[in-house]
């Protein structure tokens, strides 16, 4: 479990720009799922980084709610580099992975920071989406 877990903070730190200022980060068992609430006061961006490490291949569905909006977005476990999510400063935002069953054993590590403007990727909103 420990090397699961140097393999996540790796896989978050590959994703980390320079202006980051940590806001919340966690870990959670992929049996128990993750549901978290997480604040995001003001105007200024956001990013949300996760990853998920396995001994096997295995893809997460996280979903991230807005008031009314919902994302979905598929994560593959064991990759060197955390997907990250840009959401704007605001009302407070849900990321829910559901609890895995069986016999899958691993970790999803995750971070929220707060990041300068020149920082944000192609979409700003990746809870509401931008249209190309």
């Amino acid at each position: 479990m420990e090397e699961a877990m140097q393999r996540a903070a790796r896989a978050l730190d590959a994703v980390e720009s320079k202006s980051v200022f940590r806001e919340d980060s966690g870990t959670a068992n992929l049996i128990e799922g993750l549901k978290r609430t997480l604040t995001t006061k003001g105007r200024k961006p956001y990013t949300f980084a996760i990853s998920c490490q396995t001994p096997s291949a295995h893809t997460l569905t996280l979903t991230l709610r807005r008031g009314d909006t919902t994302s979905e977005w598929d994560v593959a476990c064991g990759d060197r580099e955390a997907d990250q999510f840009d959401i704007p400063g605001g009302t407070p935002f849900t990321a829910r992975v559901t609890p895995v069953s069986g016999q899958v054993e691993g970790i999803i590590s995750w971070r929220l920071d707060t990041v300068g403007a020149e920082d944000v990727q192609d979409c700003a909103d990746d809870i509401t989406g931008c249209e190309s």
